[in-house]
């Protein structure tokens, strides 16, 4: 006879909520159409959760790749190593990054201003009570300033690492992670099919029936993701997708990429300059930092950019041009197109947003896989979820040119007067009305996520709000004293004395051979884990 213990279990037994994470689907083939960064992702993310169906890669020898410095956000550490299995230590060998605690925004006030955007919580109302600053809101902000790292050395050498504690991601020099990436999917038996796509054959019902190469070869599949960048010959060109501009919130369309060296000052950051014209990423890799300067070709020619550029970082042996628009296709999925990366939207990297925007896409596909092509509720579920991820990221990028204050050209007075915001003035005005927003979580302005974001959310948006002292009203006095506040300052310095510097870091390796790496994913309780898709 049961007990009374034993109706209790059976009451509150939840093991049947272990759902499929990701569903079956009749899908049987899917074609990639363009490698680099997306592509590879996605290929990889499909054979992980999707292994029945049958995913190649068709790219071009003959297409090369954009070799820039990438900045990426915290996403890509889970998704690389836990979601695909990627092995750290042969990752950090091959691709060689470097580690990103943020963001150093030369931005928002006049002079000689800055304020720091990172992944960990921190307290911004009291630093910029006291301070009038957010600079000193958290540790990670102070490692910045100082060009620190989170692993410490104690009296003894011993080295104590704190990366499993304090969010970061990477600085992701391209060549190498397209060279990795490619390796790893012949390691794991994805076809790769090097062919130039000359046509793009459709049916009556304009579904595409297959890709025609330059040899005259046809290559079919159930589902075609577009990866082939902003050219999106397949869902921009074939299937002519309506494509919504962001203009009139971001109006930059070139940018001017350069390397400087960094004299083994590799910074922890990625540091965003206001410029004349627009703005300049600098990307610390191993052995040099990686620029593009950002501009409307409206207000500046090729000529005042590069003297503006040599003004400001000293002379430069080489350029390149890098054209781009910034908006999306109304649809991601479109018939039996799938567009990801460029091929679908984009917007300026001015918060690292392109692979984490790929990541995110590539998921939702992942989760949201449609049984068949009639299966209109789960496809219209993916263009609703990656539209408002799109959209958020646009209007959130407004407000950086919205409310810089930093610089006073013709340019930076349009932005001021101009910039279309969207929904996110209802953001600026509840942080105006109730500070900080992520005391009561206001601030992400999507319809509903399927996955929850990292960063972009309402502690994203005091950061930038704080920063850019965008604040209407005297600041409320926090619960916080003075006497508390300095107390923490005074840890975050004490630590920082006895933190490395990345150079520190990687000349003697204590990452791999000091074993810091792989104690940092050996651990169970760590931010990687918990933020795992």
């Amino acid at each position: 006879m049961a007990s009374l213990s034993d109706y209790i279990d059976t009451a509150f037994d939840l093991s049947y909520l272990n759902f499929q994470k990701f569903p079956t689907t009749e899908i049987k083939s899917i074609g990639i159409l363009g490698g680099g960064t997306a592509g590879y992702l996605a290929a990889l993310a499909l054979k992980k959760m999707h292994p029945k169906i049958q995913t190649s890669v068709i790219e071009s020898s003959k297409i090369p790749v954009i070799g820039v410095g990438e900045s990426t956000t915290t996403e890509i550490v889970p998704f690389l190593h836990r979601t695909l299995g990627i092995d750290p230590q042969e990752f950090f060998r091959e691709v060689q990054p470097t580690l990103k605690l943020g963001i150093r925004f030369d931005w928002g006030c006049p002079g000689d201003y800055h304020f720091n955007f990172n992944f960990f919580a921190g307290h911004q109302q009291e630093s910029h009570y006291y301070e009038d600053s957010i600079n000193n809101a958290n540790w990670a902000s102070v490692l910045m300033d100082n060009n620190k790292i989170p692993v410490v050395r104690e009296k003894s050498g011993e080295m104590v690492s704190l990366l499993q504690s304090i969010p970061f991601s990477y600085h992701i020099d391209n060549k190498n992670l397209i060279r990795f990436l490619n390796k790893t999917l012949k390691q794991r038996q994805i076809p790769i099919v090097d062919a130039v796509v000359e046509k793009v054959h459709l049916d009556d019902n304009e579904f595409v029936t297959s890709l025609e190469t330059d040899d005259g070869k046809k290559l079919s599949f159930d589902l075609y993701i577009d990866c082939s960048g902003f050219r999106s010959r397949i869902l921009g060109q074939a299937l002519k997708t309506e494509f919504i501009p962001f203009t009139s919130t971001l109006r930059n369309n070139r940018a001017i990429t350069f390397e400087t060296s960094h004299n083994n000052v590799i910074k922890p950051y990625t540091q965003c300059s206001t410029m004349d014209s627009g703005w300049c990423w600098t990307i610390p890799m191993r052995h040099e930092n990686h620029h593009g300067y950002v501009h409307s070709t409206d207000y500046c020619d090729e000529a005042t950019a590069l003297k503006e550029i040599e003004a400001k970082f000293g002379p430069i042996k080489s350029h390149k041009i890098v054209e781009f628009r910034s908006g999306r296709h109304k649809q991601a999925w479109n018939k039996n197109v799938f567009g990801l990366g460029n091929a679908y939207a984009f917007v300026e990297p001015l918060e690292s947003t392109a692979i984490q925007t790929a990541v995110h896409s590539i998921m939702t596909l992942c989760k949201l896989m449609p049984n068949n092509m009639q299966d209109t509720s789960s496809i219209a579920g993916i263009n609703q979820e990656i539209a408002a991820t799109w959209d958020t990221f646009r209007w959130f990028l407004g407000i950086h040119y919205k409310f810089n204050k930093q610089l006073d050209t013709k340019y930076w007075q349009d932005c001021r007067a101009n910039t279309n915001i969207g929904d996110a003035q209802l953001v600026v005005d509840l942080f105006n009305q109730r500070p900080p927003l992520s005391a009561s979580n206001f601030g992400t302005n999507s319809p509903y996520t399927a996955l929850e974001a990292l960063v972009f959310n309402s502690y994203s948006y005091d950061t930038l709000l704080y920063g850019q002292k965008v604040l209407e009203r005297p600041p409320v006095r926090p619960k916080m004293s003075k006497d508390e506040y300095v107390q923490r300052t005074l840890s975050y310095q004490e630590l920082t004395k006895k933190a490395l510097t990345m150079h520190e870091l990687f000349t003697e390796d204590y990452l791999i051979e000091g074993g810091l790496l792989e104690q940092l994913f050996e651990d169970q309780d760590t931010w990687i884990v918990e933020t795992e898709a």
